[in-house]
């Protein structure tokens, strides 16, 4: 049994939660984009499931968002689900950052997802109804430029003009496109394939690293 779910994505910098139900019902919440994720993502999770009238041991499964992403966001989202898991032992689902992105676009279509790394670079997916065409990267937006003018999504502002490219609207919510990148990602996995703890997949050197460097 995989529900009552919990999900959590902080990859572009606000946190995103949704609480699954087995019946369908979903209940969502976001961070406020002023504060810092260390006071406010365990009060969101519980005020989720206060809502839905139920506490942590009623969980079976949780989700997380792996990113790429903002490195405090992730750490951080990381860290959460770490510890509230301590006690629980739940499996734990990691789902892509960019893979919510995209399926924000509402698109069955393929397309890019392009946002700014900073240093001169740009996490890139490319998605197709919530399937990677290609592996998550992180590469320089002059390779970028080098691609073929495509379809593309992004949270942030690219730092200079994609020629060609078209930025497609986002209508869908965040918390709208982690439930659905979440109950894809369902399909293909079994329970006891699940890690308990996963890692962030950061793609990138922090910038603590690039000054040792």
């Amino acid at each position: 049994m995989n529900y009552p779910l919990l999900a959590l994505d902080a990859a572009p910098g606000r946190g995103s939660a949704i609480l699954l139900l087995p019946d369908g019902e979903l209940f969502a919440a976001e961070s406020e984009g002023d504060r810092s994720h260390s006071r406010t993502l365990v009060p969101m999770l519980e005020g989720l499931l206060s809502r839905a009238g139920l506490g942590w041991s009623d969980l079976r499964m949780l989700a997380l968002g792996i990113g790429p992403g903002s490195f405090t966001g992730l750490r951080i989202a990381a860290a959460t689900f770490a510890g509230i898991n301590a006690s629980l032992a739940l499996p734990t689902l990691p789902v892509s950052s960019l893979a919510v992105t995209a399926a924000q676009a509402d698109s069955d279509d393929a397309l890019w997802v392009l946002e700014d790394a900073r240093a001169g670079e740009v996490f890139v997916g490319h998605y197709q109804s919530c399937r990677a065409i290609t592996d998550d990267r992180c590469i320089s937006w002059e390779a970028v430029q080098k691609e073929e003018p495509a379809s593309y999504v992004s949270v942030s502002t690219p730092p200079l003009s994609l020629q060609g490219w078209q930025r497609l609207e986002m209508p869908v919510t965040r918390v709208e496109a982690l439930a659905k990148v979440v109950r894809e990602a369902l399909r293909d996995v079994e329970q006891g394939d699940l890690p308990r703890y996963v890692q962030p997949a950061y793609l990138q050197i922090s910038q603590a690293e690039r000054n040792l460097k």
